[in-house]
Formats: C-alpha cells, structure tokens, sequence
C-alpha cells in the first residue's frame, strides 16, 4: 500500500464518527486493526482484562503503518474501540471453531496458528465452564428485539453514510432514519426482512405524530426507540460511530488536571529559582 502511493496512507477520525468517513481508510484501518487483534494481541476472555501496556502496544504496531495522529484522545480512544471490537469478533470465530467439535476433548486438541496451546486450553476452560454456558442462555432469552439483515456486508456505516451525502444529497449526510432505509431497501431486492420495513414504518410514523408535539423526539430518540439502544453501538450505524463517553471525558479531565499541576510545579520552581537568583544579585549589589 506505501508503495502504491509513495507514503503512509493518512487516516483522519472525525470527531462524533469514529471511524474516517473514507471508504478505503475506513477499510484499511479495520483490516489492520483486525490482523494486530489476531497476531499480536493477547486473547482476553474481557477485553477489560487487558493492561493499558497491551493496548499501547497494539495501537504502535498501528502508528506504524498509517499516518496518524494517536496523541488525539478521540482518534486513538476510536482505533482502540475497533480493536475492541474486532478481538471480539475474533473470539466469536474460534467459540464457533470450539463448538463444531464432537467433544470438548477434541475442541482442545485443536491447533490455532495464531494462539499458544496455553492461551487456547485457557479460553477452551471459560467456553466450558458451565457458569458461561447459563449466562450466554440468559443474554439469548433477553435480546427480545428481532433482527433486521442490512445490505451494506462488510462495509462501515460510517463512512457508507457520508458517500450516499456526497452522492445524493450535496454533501449532507442522511438523517438515521433515512440512512436506515439506505442500508435496508434496495430498489431490486426490496426490503431485507420485513422486520426492517416494520421498523422504517414505524420511525416514519412516530415522526409524523411527534412534529405536532410541543416538544417533539429528536431523529435520534425515534430511532432508539424503535430499534433500542445497547452499549458501544450504536442502532443502524454499526460500531462505528463513537461519542465522547463519560469515561473518556473523566479520563481526559484526569489528564489535563495532571499536566495543568504539573505547569504549575514548573513554574512554581522556575520562579523560586528567579527569586533565588535575584536575592543574590541584590546582595552582591549590596556589598
């Protein structure tokens, strides 16, 4: 890729997107992240259970293929949630490898090119342990929200949503309910489920009753509504997108507490060291 055009591919992460809003780096970054996810990335059973060290040493791996700017907290808290997300992604497709053997004896002796025997027999014990099986049951039973298939395959919302702007509406992005029937209606194959064209049906009507309403939903709040909310994504724009969380912003405010003290140390030394200097000036003067 540096070959083709003679440097870094530059990758931007506007604020509010969470991913660039080009196509092609959108792609390349996730196809980055997912292979450093894969082979450099040591497999938690919770993505919390990583150190901060291991995620620093993933997303320099990433610096050192693209031209980006990992100093803003937004751009680099956005590549660590798609390195989140695609470690998960990754832990699903060996679960899918574990449960396809006859037995949880066979499913151990099966060799992944990219794990140690240690790290697989230790994700092998959290799939096996029957305390995981009742909770996976339970998070099934509670997902009561039917499924509705997109056309968009593996391509990211984020920036499908701003070429369609480009495309049809003079650089404006579509509104979510709009973007929805984008992703959902084809005009060759219809709607992707009836489950989709229930719930465009649905934002349409919920709009048109709210417009006359003193204080009436925002495109967002209709949008949740019918489809739900869950946390770290969000409904019909994928994982993408990624707003400045509440833990972000503590940690942010933490930081630039951090450096606005130690300015003030720095100064603080700075002027007694003037001082010190001035004293014995006067006193030399003195003398």
């Amino acid at each position: 890729m540096k070959k083709s055009i003679g440097r870094k591919m530059v990758i931007d992460i506007p604020v509010g997107k969470g991913r660039p809003v080009k196509a092609i780096p959108s792609a390349k970054l996730s196809n980055e992240l997912g292979i450093i996810a894969r082979n450099f990335l040591s497999l938690p059973n919770k993505w919390k259970e990583l150190t901060r060290d291991d995620k620093d040493a993933a997303l320099i791996r990433c610096h050192e293929k693209f031209e980006i700017n990992l100093d803003e907290h937004y751009t680099k808290d956005s590549c660590e949630d798609i390195l989140k997300n695609r470690s998960r992604q990754w832990r699903y497709k060996l679960k899918k490898l574990f449960e396809s053997a006859s037995s949880e004896e066979e499913a151990r002796k099966i060799e992944v090119p990219e794990l140690t025997p240690e790290n697989w027999n230790r994700i092998c014990d959290m799939w096996a342990n029957p305390e995981h099986k009742r909770r996976c049951e339970i998070n099934k039973v509670n997902r009561t929200k039917l499924k509705s298939n997109h056309f968009m395959g593996s391509r990211a919302f984020v920036a499908a949503r701003a070429e369609i702007g480009v495309k049809e509406h003079e650089g404006v992005e579509p509104n979510r309910i709009e973007f929805y029937k984008s992703t959902h209606y084809s005009s060759e194959k219809g709607w992707s489920s009836p489950e989709a064209e229930t719930n465009y049906n649905k934002m349409r009507d919920l709009r048109a009753r709210s417009v006359s309403e003193e204080n009436p939903m925002t495109i967002n709040e209709i949008v949740d509504n019918v489809l739900g909310t869950r946390s770290g994504y969000i409904k019909g724009l994928g994982y993408g997108p990624k707003p400045n969380t509440t833990t972000t912003t503590k940690r942010r405010t933490t930081e630039l507490e951090d450096a606005l003290r130690r300015a003030k140390e720095d100064a603080a030394t700075t002027q007694h060291g003037l001082q010190e200097r001035l004293n014995v000036a006067e006193t030399e003067v003195a003398n």
